[in-house]
């Protein structure tokens, strides 16, 4: 895969960037057939440190998508999540994560492009619940002296406070690498099923890469 050669706009305008969110949503659920929570918030949740690949879904020892070829050098690449609340009986309400979308280019390249249906067969596990974001370079279990389950412990602590809290905004930062700047990003996640989505303009460049967490109906 190969995507976008430049960083997104610095100032791309904060309308332009809902509406494309909004208009993945539509993407992947416009046939009605995914069981995926229609988020009820979007929000930018920081951004992520990309060398070279993304992984999604599982740290090294777990099953995950890598997504090669990104960017030329290390850039740092917006991450929007859309978050819904979720309750179990009278437990309090909770915010979770049902899709995530890493913007490569500016939104009128990306709308450009041709948006693909989702991929087929393998689908990653999830982590004890939990959906990581990384670069294969800064993902715990592959940085030099990182104890992975520890981070994943650190996530879970972080998460869990959100959650007492009632917070709108319920993720986990972890600086993995801090010589390099290098981050992962932990989403607590309930659906049992996984898919992702890009878009693709003519010459293969990939311009946007989009991540959900959903049931089947």
């Amino acid at each position: 895969m190969t995507a976008a050669k430049s960083s997104p706009a610095p100032a791309t305008p904060a309308a332009a960037m809902d509406a494309l969110l909004w208009r993945w949503a539509d993407h992947v659920n416009r046939d009605g057939d995914i069981g995926m929570v229609r988020p009820e918030w979007f929000v930018c949740v920081g951004e992520l440190e990309v060398a070279e690949e993304v992984t999604w879904f599982g740290m090294a020892t777990q099953g995950r998508w890598v997504h090669s070829k990104l960017l030329p050098g290390p850039s740092r690449v917006p991450v929007y999540a859309g978050f819904y609340w979720s309750q179990e009986d009278d437990e309090p309400k909770v915010a979770r994560v049902g899709m995530v979308v890493l913007p490569l280019a500016e939104p009128d390249r990306i709308v450009a492009a041709r948006w693909g249906d989702g991929y087929n067969g393998y689908e990653p596990a999830p982590l004890d619940g939990y959906a990581l974001l990384c670069s294969d370079q800064f993902d715990p279990a592959h940085v030099s002296g990182r104890d992975a389950e520890a981070d994943l412990r650190e996530a879970k602590r972080i998460i869990a406070a959100a959650d007492d809290a009632g917070r709108r905004i319920n993720f986990a930062e972890i600086v993995t690498d801090p010589d390099r700047g290098g981050n992962a990003l932990f989403f607590p996640v309930e659906g049992e099923e996984r898919n992702g989505y890009e878009a693709v303009e003519e010459d293969g460049t990939v311009v946007c890469l989009t991540f959900i967490s959903y049931d089947f109906d």
